[in-house]
């Protein structure tokens, strides 16, 4: 397999300080400590720390999206795992103030839209309207699970009979 590009790996290191210190500091200087490359990098791959940060969310939303696909008519269960095995990156994709970070905010309507359709696949080609009725609740469930978790406080509000199929 080839090495990662810079491009790439300025990525990776976007998604690693998402992950391991959610978006508080999404610094240039931050972002390259940790892909380990130089602050010059971002400015030559991507122009500026808005399109790597957009990037960072593109890759994240592919996972996210990825893991439904491939869940078929597991989709609840693929969307609450993802959501606790990747807390921050939920958080960043659902969250995040995108528009603070520079970010798009039309970036999360697309990601609604992907996360909607996934949802009426799984419901055997329901229309939006039942996906989204569908998606929802099990979102703001979800949501809730991850937040309480990353605070410490697990099973302060009864979410699990909520995201449970």
């Amino acid at each position: 397999m080839p090495s990662p590009t810079v491009a790439e790996q300025l990525v990776a290191g976007g998604r690693d300080l998402i992950a391991s210190e959610g978006t508080g500091d999404l610094s240039v200087r931050r972002l390259t400590e940790a892909s380990g490359r130089s602050t010059m990098c971002v400015y030559s791959h991507f122009g500026n720390r808005k399109r790597l940060l957009a990037e960072v969310y593109r890759s994240c939303a592919a996972d996210l999206t990825g893991a439904l696909a491939a869940a078929g008519p597991g989709f609840a269960r693929a969307y609450a795992a993802y959501a606790e095995t990747a807390s921050r990156h939920f958080l960043f994709l659902f969250a995040a103030d995108l528009d603070g970070l520079g970010v798009d905010p039309g970036l999360r309507l697309d990601l609604a839209d992907a996360v909607t359709d996934l949802a009426a696949a799984s419901l055997e080609g329901a229309a939006r309207d039942a996906a989204l009725a569908f998606w929802l609740p099990l979102h703001a469930a979800v949501w809730l699970d991850t937040v309480q978790r990353l605070a410490g406080e697990p099973g302060r509000f009864p979410t699990a009979a909520l995201i449970a199929p």
